[in-house]
């Protein structure tokens, strides 16, 4: 939901809870994971650990083969769109280990689709991958500002892998502090975000795609 409007048709909790909160008898849930991404960035690789906390559930355990036949079901109904592996019961204290686990301190895998106002080139490719360890300066991206408070913050970009796709396309892949504004990096969000990625190669960037591949830490 955004300004009390739906955005899309469903979400990971939704998806989560049509099952796990019937066979426990919950009223409702919370979901809470180790950081979190925009709604049109998948989650891909290995996924992200989750803890679903079920409010004022009828039962409190389930044997290890209906978690495996809740799994099975969460995986067959979304077709794809969710899945999950490894469910357990846990301890409410694991909640603010999840959290700590988003911090700043990890590391992030993106791969990214860009698209560039010019010709790319193999001159582009070898500008990105030498740039090193990047620092970067951001200030809160103005699509979010309108609910986050205006600041400037620092988050690094550690490496950068490129691919040419097409005459202006490239296939990005980014190691990055957990916390960085990846859309921004690419397209500077209007000078908000420096250096960015059409800064570096003297053009207009636009990104196309984002998916996490990685969870690092």
């Amino acid at each position: 939901m955004l300004d009390g409007e739906r955005k899309c048709a469903s979400s990971v909790q939704e998806e989560l809870e049509k099952k796990i909160a019937a066979t426990f008898g919950a009223s409702s849930s919370r979901f809470h994971a180790a950081g979190r991404e925009d709604v049109d960035v998948r989650m891909l690789g290995g996924g992200r650990p989750f803890v679903l906390e079920l409010l004022e559930p009828k039962a409190a355990e389930q044997p290890a083969a209906a978690l495996a036949a809740i799994e099975a079901q969460i995986n067959g109904d979304a077709a794809g769109v969710v899945e999950v592996s490894g469910l357990r019961v846990c301890d409410a204290s694991l909640i603010g280990g999840l959290l700590k686990e988003g911090e700043e301190s990890h590391r992030k895998d993106y791969r990214c689709v860009v698209r560039l106002s010019r010709r790319v080139g193999a001159a582009d490719v070898a500008a990105l991958e030498g740039c090193g360890e990047l620092l970067l300066r951001q200030k809160t991206p103005l699509r979010v500002l309108h609910r986050r408070t205006q600041a400037v913050r620092e988050r690094a970009v550690y490496a950068m892998e490129a691919k040419i796709l097409g005459p202006r396309f490239l296939l990005l892949d980014l190691t990055t502090q957990a916390g960085t504004y990846v859309k921004e990096f690419v397209h500077g969000d209007l000078g908000r975000t420096t250096p960015n990625v059409g800064a570096l190669l003297g053009c207009e960037a636009d990104i196309l795609q984002l998916d996490v591949v990685g969870l690092q830490g």
